[in-house]
């Protein structure tokens, strides 16, 4: 029984710490664990660390707290790290039947918040995505290591799927794969090739005609922008997916910007407020807008691009499609259009 009260006790503390920090668990960390008589509470933060121990002052408790700021001991001084595989699931919990989040991609570099039994706790620099990637598809590196290395010359891939082999040659067999807009470290050119050093210490080979200098443009326009949407037509839907192997929604829409050089939040719900408010009248509508969509008329659940021509709109279900607004076209969407709750100018 007291065993048992101590359980509820508990848990009431960490639903009104939850209430009283209203963290978002997708860029901030808050866990629970109980262990040796203590109730320990993970997060990354100093400012939460001094709210939880605030919280706790204000009752009597029949248990006491320890609260472990990350990254703890566990990742000693290997405190950032890149991706160094294609497309890496990032996953909600440190297992692999956990949910995809979203994705690290091939190049993309993070901090290291806490290691454990193959799995490595991770907030993406690109967007601040907190979550858990496998340590097979990571390196992880000490501080100098890190600069050191992000300071050899760049070049990105520049098709939706390309492969690194291990000789400098076409028939070459592959030994990693990148996706468009993956950064690529250059150490040496041959002939038609450049060869490459990843982060995991392996040299390889990538034909420069997949490849381009610099991954983002001089500047950005509504047509660059729905250029690169359309030549995703046709990706898969993949929950959690942000890259052309497969994207949700919102990491189409997030991918699709940030090759044009405009950075945007990645989920659906902080994208609504990435720029002004248009409203719901289409005739105020111009292309580039991005459209948000609520199935239950409580939160944002979809999101896509407005091309103008037609009301028509390019957004990931089920794949990279175009839908209109317009009951007289072929592509009518009834349920986006019943269900269309704004838009926001990003560009």
């Amino acid at each position: 029984m007291a065993d048992d009260l101590g359980r509820i006790s508990r848990a009431n503390f960490e639903e009104r710490l939850r209430k009283a920090l209203r963290i978002d668990t997708r860029y901030s960390v808050l866990d629970f664990k109980f262990a040796n008589g203590y109730l320990y509470i993970l997060t990354d933060s100093v400012s939460n660390a001094t709210h939880i121990s605030q919280v706790y002052r204000k009752d009597p408790h029949d248990f006491r707290i320890k609260v472990v700021l990350l990254p703890d001991a566990s990742v000693g001084n290997s405190i950032k790290g890149i991706c160094h595989v294609g497309v890496a699931p990032v996953r909600k919990s440190a297992n692999s039947a956990s949910e995809q989040v979203t994705q690290a991609l091939y190049g993309e570099t993070f901090d290291t918040l806490e290691v454990k039994s193959g799995w490595v706790r991770i907030r993406l620099h690109a967007d601040g995505y907190i979550g858990w990637v496998s340590s097979d598809q990571v390196t992880l590196f000490e501080d100098k290591k890190f600069y050191d290395f992000q300071l050899h010359p760049k070049v990105y891939a520049a098709v939706r799927v390309a492969e690194i082999l291990e000789k400098p040659v076409r028939t070459g067999a592959a030994i990693r794969e990148v996706v468009y807009g993956s950064p690529l470290s250059v150490s040496g050119h041959l002939g038609k090739f450049i060869e490459i050093r990843m982060p995991d210490g392996i040299r390889g080979w990538i034909d420069e005609s997949l490849v381009r200098g610099s991954l983002r443009p001089k500047e950005s326009s509504t047509e660059k922008i729905l250029a690169t949407a359309r030549s995703f037509r046709g990706v898969s839907y993949v929950w959690g997916g942000r890259s052309a192997k497969g994207f949700d929604c919102s990491g189409f829409v997030q991918t699709v910007f940030r090759l044009n050089g405009v950075d945007i939040p990645r989920d659906a719900d902080m994208q609504f407020s990435a720029g002004p408010g248009v409203g719901k009248n289409l005739k105020r509508l111009r292309e580039g807008d991005l459209l948000f969509f609520s199935y239950n008329g409580d939160k944002i659940n979809h999101v896509a691009i407005y091309t103008g021509k037609n009301k028509e709109f390019i957004h990931s279900s089920g794949f990279v499609r175009v839908n209109s607004f317009d009951p007289k076209r072929n592509n009518f969407s009834s349920k986006l259009l019943s269900t269309f709750v704004g838009a926001c100018r990003v560009v």
